[in-house]
């Protein structure tokens, strides 16, 4: 780092204000920094005193206010619920002890997880959204059960640990921190730099501010403390003598390297293109579906797609690949097709495996996209529409949604508590990483699909579409993330059975394994989970079935993947429906 820097190259920085609506004292303090342009944001407290007089002052002044998790404080709102209170004094006690942070407590797994989603709701609405950035009062947002149990929403921004150089931390405690960053990283947005703005000394804020040159740099402030609110107010940032810019909200830099992993879905935001318009030459888009011995929920699906509204920017029509010798799939069909105003076409593979039934599929539709959907899903009426539009709006060769699970209301209690179908979301605009796609909710441009070869490889029993997506981010192609254009895979009893579960996960494990990126490191790591999480088994036990059950998955994806690299295939079926 350099003892001198030219006044004219600008260094932007993050300032974020905690505990906005602890008490009327410290959001009136709060405020009057954001006012006089000292602050970026702020991060906000619910079910405390001056919660509600703060939401409405965010709101009302365009104060960008972020969740401040609330873990390790009690309720200061008298009219909090007496459940929730006595759920967060349970966990108040436990994170008091300090070190007690970094272990696992199976026994109160059920209070973080009804305190952090209270919060979240509580959030909403007060606010009118849901928080799209989160961070923890005392920094419990990073103890150990809110890491493994993954309560916070994928995708949002997450406040990193925070920074220290070689020699202010020892080495242990610098890589725990590092190893906790990453973990963060694979799942949400985080900062690269995050700095505490005390202690007041100049050189050191010097050599802070300078890293916002070109990376992201938050330092946490608390103007309720009579120190920090005088150097703010007198905006003693300024007076470094470097040239520098607080940014008037958070915001992430949306271009540069991205992060390993996941975490290359999270790092950037593509920029936009203009959207389509009714007079431009209407594009066509041809509906893929493959399907096996589901003609109840094919059925479903058709009536659902023949409501999917247009707005005369598109025209579209349907394919059936039916992977049924017996064609199941064609009474339900013909079924549909005198009620419906659009073209469906219905073709059959006789070969058994969902990556014949999706190359049959791709060679019988003809149009400039191919939307893909699985036949045990439904759409949401623009589902098409939605997709359309973030495809052209930002430019990409595709687009993905999300896919959300749809259960009957009788479904088992631990399945309802369970994240064993909850897939991420990440917002709209971010870059798909190959890890991350399925072809269960899709629209791609016919052209992605166009070549000598198939494009779905058939010795792949599962997993072929990742390893599509796969070569075709090789290959220079980009894809991105639509979090409005949602569909809901239907759930019927046969897959609330723990069996279902078990199967399809040493089925998954091993396609993994011939996966390219099934190196040393991943063998390692599935040889040293299995005894691990089997040892784990009784303590989920006890925090509940559907704790339970999530880690026996686990087990069994990395069991999959150890037992195909020795020749063991562990399910021979193609499909996994029972």
């Amino acid at each position: 780092m350099r003892a001198h820097d030219s006044p004219s190259e600008m260094c932007r920085v993050i300032v974020n204000a905690d505990d906005w609506g602890a008490s009327i004292a410290t959001t009136d303090r709060i405020f009057d920094c954001f006012r006089s342009g000292s602050l970026s944001s702020t991060s906000a407290m619910v079910f405390m005193a001056d919660s509600q007089r703060a939401a409405s002052l965010a709101r009302e002044n365009a104060l960008d206010a972020g969740l401040h998790l609330n873990l390790t404080q009690s309720f200061s709102d008298q009219s909090t619920p007496q459940t929730l209170r006595a759920q967060q004094e349970r966990l108040t006690s436990f994170l008091r002890g300090g070190k007690r942070r970094f272990f696992f407590s199976p026994l109160l797994a059920s209070s973080f997880e009804h305190v952090v989603k209270a919060q979240l709701e509580e959030f909403e609405r007060l606010y009118g959204k849901k928080p799209g950035r989160i961070d923890g009062h005392h920094h419990a947002h990073l103890c150990a059960n809110m890491q493994w149990q993954k309560l916070l929403p994928a995708g949002i921004v997450v406040r990193r640990n925070f920074t220290f150089a070689a020699g202010e931390k020892s080495w242990a405690n610098r890589t725990m921190r590092a190893m906790q960053d990453r973990r963060l990283a694979r799942r949400h947005r985080i900062a690269d730099y995050f700095f505490d703005l005390q202690p007041f000394d100049a050189e050191r804020l010097r050599r802070i501010v300078r890293l916002g040159r070109e990376r992201d740099v938050e330092i946490e402030c608390h103007p309720a403390r009579d120190a920090e609110y005088k150097f703010l107010m007198e905006h003693q940032l300024e007076k470094l003598g470097v040239s520098i810019e607080v940014l008037r909200s958070y915001r992430l830099r949306q271009t540069g390297k991205m992060l390993k992993s996941n975490a290359e879905e999270s790092r950037a935001v593509l920029p936009r293109h203009n959207p389509p318009t009714a007079h431009a030459k209407k594009p066509h888009i041809c509906v893929c579906i493959c399907t096996y011995k589901r003609p109840v929920e094919l059925s479903r699906l058709l009536s659902a797609l023949q409501r999917q509204e247009t707005e005369g920017l598109f025209t579209f029509s349907v394919v059936v690949a039916d992977n049924d010798e017996a064609r199941s799939a064609e009474p339900a069909v013909l079924a549909a097709q005198p009620t419906m105003t659009i073209g469906v076409k219905y073709c059959t593979e006789s070969y058994r495996g969902i990556a014949r039934a999706r190359n049959r599929v791709i060679a019988n539709a003809e149009g400039d996209y191919f939307a893909l959907i699985d036949d045990d899903e439904f759409p949401e009426p623009d589902w098409l529409l939605k997709l359309l539009h973030a495809c052209t709006e930002y430019g990409v060769d595709g687009v993905l949604g999300p896919v959300k699970r749809h259960l009957e209301t009788d479904a088992p209690g631990w399945l309802k508590r369970s994240r064993l179908y909850d897939r991420a979301v990440l917002p709209t605009g971010t870059p798909v990483a190959w890890r991350g796609a399925r072809t269960g909710n899709a629209l791609l441009k016919s052209e992605v699909f166009a070549g000598p070869e198939a494009p779905f490889r058939v010795e792949f029993t599962a997993g072929e579409d990742q390893d599509f997506f796969r070569r075709k981010i090789e290959e220079g192609r980009s894809f991105v993330w639509c979090s409005d254009a949602v569909v809901y895979e239907v759930l019927p009893p046969a897959r609330w059975k723990r069996m279902y579960f078990m199967r399809k996960a040493l089925l998954h494990g091993s396609f993994a394994a011939r996966q390219a990126d099934c190196g040393f490191t991943s063998i390692v790591k599935s040889i040293i989970a299995v005894p691990l999480y089997t040892l784990g088994l009784p303590f989920a036990l006890a925090a509940g079935q559907h704790r339970f059950m999530t880690l026996l998955v686990k087990i069994c994806g990395h069991a999959g993947k150890l037992l195909s690299l020795v020749h063991i295939r562990p399910i021979h079926d193609e499909y996994v429906s029972d």
